[in-house]
């Protein structure tokens, strides 16, 4: 027998076309096999509509309690509890079944590290870390998915998102292709670890390092979000991305994008003006082409400290505010950078000696671009 909706509380305060289009999608569920239950508890986190996603997405309801957990994974509760918080998994009462088969994989993972002797508050930071960088491509995942299997119904009450029967067809490819993304990092960062000298030849990791660091910003990125809709907004920073990574060869990293601005590092100061003079270049293109901004991009090396998958230092806080003082479609470094870059491949004009926010004395300043073949000879 059909369930009676109405009578559950699911259509509370709507009406008309909303409360129809409501009714409708609860059918659908209902016909899917989403329990009672589970409609309830989503339609009170206001994500029912997103229900058939998180079904293809993350295989249906929890069967497992967090005690059971514990008991088949042999780690304790309250380690569980703080990975499941530092990965963003909601923790509530240790009798309630809401843990996935998958859930219970993941803390047999956590048992295996520490029996290959990794410590538990190592183990919480990459979790924590690791929850922190996939968050936009999880975000991401559920709108595409959503995307691209929601299609449009004219119904009595004017249009719906009608879902298909959920699918796991294409969910399993994501998994080996995170695995796959996160190797390739990896395997930058060893080929970045030759740059390291004698403490990796010592065995020892250094709690900083000797690194270049390059920022690059759009220029009016602010103002422009004024003047054009927020799709064509993200597509400009998406691109700026895109041109960043083309531009980063080993041992230059993207290390992250914040908005209207990239961060790229290596232990290769030469390599990495190199990346931001490609990068320039390539910018410069978009520019020519279309509706894209210019960038300013400002350079820095000195000794920094790597947590979590980003930098911090002097040299980190310098190239910021340096980039700040860049002409738009310029390149701006300081003294140290253009002595290790030299100057067999480059042309360097004196920028000044400028007064930088939050910097102590004034910082010697160079505009930099590539020598012409003729100049090179």
């Amino acid at each position: 027998m059909a369930t009676n909706f109405e009578a559950e509380g699911l259509l509370e305060g709507l009406e008309d076309r909303a409360k129809e289009a409501r009714r409708q999608l609860l059918e659908q569920l209902e016909g899917d096999g989403v329990e009672l239950g589970e409609q309830r508890r989503a339609s009170q986190e206001g994500r029912l509509a997103l229900v058939p996603v998180e079904r293809i997405l993350v295989g249906g309801e929890g069967r497992h309690t967090l005690t059971q957990v514990a008991e088949q994974s042999e780690v304790e509760a309250e380690l569980l509890e703080r990975y499941w918080r530092a990965i963003g998994l909601t923790v509530g009462d240790p009798e309630e079944a809401v843990y996935l088969d998958a859930d219970v994989d993941a803390a047999g993972r956590v048992a295996e590290l520490r029996a290959a002797g990794m410590g538990d508050e190592s183990i919480i930071e990459i979790a924590r870390v690791m929850s922190s960088g996939l968050n936009p491509v999880a975000v991401t995942i559920a709108g595409a998915f959503a995307a691209n299997t929601c299609r449009r119904e004219t119904t009595n009450a004017g249009w719906r998102c009608a879902w298909p029967r959920p699918r796991a067809s294409s969910s399993p490819l994501l998994g080996p292709a995170l695995e796959h993304a996160l190797m390739v990092q990896q395997r930058a960062l060893v080929r970045q670890a030759s740059a390291l000298g004698s403490s990796l030849q010592e065995g020892r990791l250094p709690d900083s390092q000797e690194v270049a660091i390059c920022f690059a910003d759009l220029v009016g990125f602010t103002r422009m979000g004024e003047s054009v809709d927020a799709g064509r907004l993200g597509a400009v920073a998406a691109r700026l991305e895109e041109l960043a990574r083309d531009a980063a060869r080993p041992p230059v990293r993207v290390v992250k994008t914040i908005g209207d601005e990239v961060m790229l590092q290596s232990p290769d100061t030469k390599a990495l003006l190199d990346a931001a003079l490609s990068l320039l270049a390539a910018a410069e293109a978009e520019v020519a082409d279309e509706e894209f901004p210019q960038l300013t991009i400002g350079l820095d090396q000195g000794e920094a400290i790597q947590r979590g998958g980003d930098w911090f230092g002097r040299p980190v806080n310098l190239a910021s505010r340096v980039s700040d003082r860049a002409r738009p479609g310029s390149v701006l470094v300081t003294e140290p950078v253009k002595d290790a870059a030299g100057e067999e491949d480059y042309r360097y004009s004196f920028a000044g000696d400028r007064k930088l926010k939050g910097v102590d004395g004034p910082v010697k300043l160079f505009r930099v671009r590539r020598r012409s073949g003729d100049e090179a000879e």
